[in-house]
């Protein structure tokens, strides 16, 4: 039965995303209206075929995911098949979440609230058909992180126990999986590059210092494909991606539109204007200068700035940019402020989009809530959650000093909604109980 349920699941999830990408314009990827879908496009497709004319800033997956696409069918054609197979990878994503929650929870009823969840989430709906790196990255993180659990660490799963095996020939395969996902993420988002080595660091202290030199050897092997390549096309020495002193500014001076960045970066970094080219690595010093004297002028000033704009990526829900109109937070503000009337309030709910907008704060704050409180239940078996609690905090800590908005934050929610299905389970169970207690209790009187 729960079996069936699962395939239910799924499928609904399927169902929805496929429904969703392919009602979109997919000739409107390839404008500029603000969005980044065209310069991953147009990058994508100038990288695949070797006509890009210099490093791009980011990490190569996704571009090389939607150039290949663009390089045998029509351009419209190629944003169909991105959202079909960026559809396909949200769907194995809730099946990575149901596992997850099952494992850690030991029951797998936790493991169907938490793919139910996901699969019908406003905001995972929405995001496999957006042309950015979040689909890929979610799916590679979480496969990455099932791996890990599930075949490297000794856990219970489904009732059947997975023990580190002591032969090199066992050991050997899952931790070379781990280790390739976790690679290939690190190229989709290169956010993540550090983060392995807290998982070898976890892995070593569990299982011996060799599974863990291992998993940091094959995951080196798998991110140096970008290191080598930028040094043989451009002579440059690139790790990951080389966006980080960028994001660094940002996050001390505050993000504005590209060509307002540029002229700020002029004014605090006046040695550029006399520069004879803007090549990357002379932006990249630039922007590491201009960073290193913003902090170095308000350290206290840019540590409050930096804790709240964390706060507000996590406190914003990803997601509620994709619809029309004023957000609901701003309109709530206004409420308060102005008018705190009962008719006021349900004249918000007339508001543009003022369901769907709902619907993605359900989501978001339920999984935040219940989600911490999974976390505090699973506190007896950390050992094993930790590599998931591992990647919220290592995502927000990564993100104190670098930019940080919903979108970068979002990722973690997939691990959010784990811990909320195991905190939602627990809160059932003990409501059923009680009831029961009570039923019984009111059956004991009627009896006497």
């Amino acid at each position: 039965m729960r079996t069936r349920l699962l395939y239910l699941i799924l499928a609904l999830a399927l169902v929805l995303r496929l429904a969703y990408a392919l009602s979109q314009d997919h000739a409107l990827a390839y404008r500029n209206t603000g969005g980044d879908s065209a310069w991953y496009l147009r990058n994508g497709y100038q990288l695949v075929t070797d006509t890009i004319p210099a490093s791009p800033p980011t990490a190569p997956l996704y571009l090389v995911f939607i150039g290949l696409p663009q390089a045998f069918v029509s351009p419209e054609a190629a944003v169909v098949v991105i959202r079909m197979v960026q559809a396909l990878m949200g769907a194995a994503t809730c099946y990575f979440a149901y596992r997850l929650a099952s494992i850690l929870a030991k029951d797998e009823r936790a493991g169907l609230l938490a793919a139910g969840a996901l699969a019908i989430s406003p905001a995972f709906i929405m995001e496999t058909a957006q042309i950015q790196t979040e689909t890929l990255y979610i799916f590679l993180v979480s496969g990455a992180l099932l791996a890990y659990i599930s075949l490297v660490i000794p856990t219970l799963s489904m009732g059947a126990t997975w023990q580190v095996a002591p032969t090199r020939a066992s050991w050997l395969p899952p931790v070379i999986v781990v280790a390739l996902l976790l690679g290939l993420a690190t190229l989709t988002r290169a956010v993540l590059l550090l983060f392995p080595l807290a998982l070898a660091a976890h892995l070593g202290w569990r299982a011996g210092w060799k599974r863990g030199a291992v998993l940091l050897a094959v995951y080196t092997l798998v991110v140096s494909i970008w290191t080598v390549y930028n040094a043989a096309r451009w002579q440059r020495l690139v790790i990951g991606a080389e966006g980080y002193a960028a994001f660094l500014y940002v996050g001390a001076t505050g993000w504005q539109d590209p060509f307002a960045l540029d002229e700020r970066l002029m004014e605090d970094a006046p040695e550029l204007a006399e520069a004879e080219s803007l090549n990357a690595d002379v932006r990249q010093d630039a922007f590491t200068q201009a960073a290193g004297e913003a902090i170095s002028r308000n350290p206290l000033g840019w540590l409050r700035r930096r804790i709240s704009e964390l706060a507000s990526a996590y406190l914003q829900p990803y997601g509620t940019a994709f619809f029309p109109g004023e957000s609901l937070k701003q309109l709530a503000g206004d409420w308060l402020r102005q008018d705190r009337s009962l008719g006021g309030l349900l004249a918000l709910t007339g508001g543009e989009a003022f369901w769907p907008k709902l619907s993605i704060y359900f989501f978001h704050y339920v999984g935040l809530c219940f989600g911490a409180a999974g976390m505090w239940i699973c506190r007896r078996q950390w050992r094993t959650a930790l590599p998931l609690i591992g990647f919220v905090l290592y995502t927000t800590l990564v993100h104190l000093p670098l930019l940080a908005l919903p979108r970068y934050i979002f990722p973690t929610e997939v691990v959010w909604w784990i811990f909320a299905s195991i905190g939602l389970l627990a809160v059932g169970d003990w409501l059923l109980a009680k009831n029961r207690r009570s039923a019984n209790s009111q059956l004991l009187k009627a009896e006497s």
